[in-house]
């Protein structure tokens, strides 16, 4: 008897204080509810997603949970010491941040106000068009010819341990020959030539020096930061005084961390996209893996989105900058951005109206394919 009414009491406060979510969820179409489910969608608040509905499960869920996990403690040791861990887990988290994050440059910084004040518009990995090969000293170049300030490049790292100038692992989309870089020695590397030419890939030793003769600054974009690489960075900016010339930037967290670990006072910033771990292109459409997998990757986008958007990833890192693709970049992003000591910039901008909106408007840098079709 006692129970029964436990229950109605229950049933009646959850109908008083959630009535009108369940009233609304009974009322969606199929359509409203896949829409409204959809990680994705879910992800860029789509105008189909209702979020009221979706907070409403998502503290049903969370509560529900809860009250298992407390039931189950009233009898088993091992899930009240899983309870602590929880409970314990979000300070332990807050403490680690604080603790190993990396301080910012000040606002007032000399050469990273000139780097940001210089940088409007920068080439990816190089300006390529016509014959003119990426991450080429050609294509370096091009971008001061035509009107760019910076240029791009993508450090790898030989067998042999030297940093050498290619975007792709494995050579065979640039050069033909089907072989990873990791694989070869120097000498092999410099064997090589971009398709259809007798040009060298250059080294990344080369490539500084060729920058730095005609004054053009330069994104070291890394994909794998050893200590050998820390080493030559540090070197080069220090022989060259480059600190207002140069910024270093990837996607892994770690390997930014690293660098600004080596010097703090070197430039760098974190490069972020959409759905980057869940699919392989910059639309987002083919995914990276099926199944199972999928659904974890898209999980896990939307946690790393969450730390991207609201900047405590950059700001644990110590960058001066996030690299978000021009399809994310809003006024309201750079607003956040500029509170946080942070600056914006844009990946990767080959529409005229769009270059327009983001230099003229938004003032956020960005890198483009062909610097020359940039309006002036």
């Amino acid at each position: 008897m006692w129970s029964g009414t436990l229950y109605s009491i229950i049933l009646g406060t959850v109908l008083q204080l959630f009535g009108r979510e369940i009233f609304q969820l009974s009322h969606l179409t199929k359509e409203e509810i896949h829409d409204t489910f959809n990680v994705q969608k879910v992800a860029t608040k789509s105008k189909n997603v209702n979020m009221d509905l979706l907070t409403f499960v998502a503290w049903i869920l969370i509560v529900g949970f809860f009250y298992l996990l407390t039931l189950l403690a009233l009898k088993y040791k091992t899930i009240r010491v899983v309870l602590a861990i929880i409970f314990f887990l979000p300070f332990a988290v807050m403490l680690a941040f604080f603790i190993f994050r990396i301080p910012q440059l000040q606002k007032t910084e000399a050469h990273r106000q000139e780097f940001f004040a210089t940088w409007k518009v920068g080439g990816h990995r190089g300006s390529v068009h016509d014959d003119i090969p990426e991450n080429s000293l050609e294509a370096f170049s091009a971008v001061k010819k035509e009107g760019g300030q910076l240029a791009e490049m993508d450090i790898q790292i030989t067998k042999d341990g030297v940093p050498v100038i290619c975007h792709d692992a494995n050579t065979v989309r640039v050069t033909g020959v089907d072989k990873d870089i990791s694989s070869m020695n120097i000498t092999e590397f410099r064997a090589l030539r971009f398709l259809n030419t007798n040009v060298s890939l250059p080294t990344f030793e080369e490539a500084v020096a060729h920058c730095v003769a005609n004054n053009i600054m330069m994104i070291w974009d890394v994909k794998n930061v050893d200590e050998n690489l820390l080493k030559q960075f540090v070197v080069q900016i220090r022989t060259h005084n480059l600190y207002s010339k140069v910024l270093v930037s990837g996607f892994n967290p770690i390997d930014v961390y690293k660098v600004k670990l080596a010097d703090p006072k070197i430039l760098t910033g974190f490069t972020w996209r959409s759905w980057e771990l869940s699919t392989t292109d910059e639309s987002a459409t083919i995914p990276r893996f099926t199944g199972a997998l999928n659904a974890i990757a898209q999980v896990l986008d939307v946690l790393v989105f969450g730390l991207a958007r609201s900047l405590l990833m950059p700001k644990f890192l110590g960058s001066d900058v996030i690299f978000y693709h021009v399809n994310d970049i809003s006024r309201f992003l750079k607003s956040d951005a500029a509170s946080n000591n942070i600056y914006v910039a844009g990946w990767t901008s080959n529409d005229d109206k769009e270059q327009v909106w983001l230099r003229d408007y938004l003032n956020v840098p960005f890198i483009t394919d062909n610097v020359g079709t940039v309006p002036h």
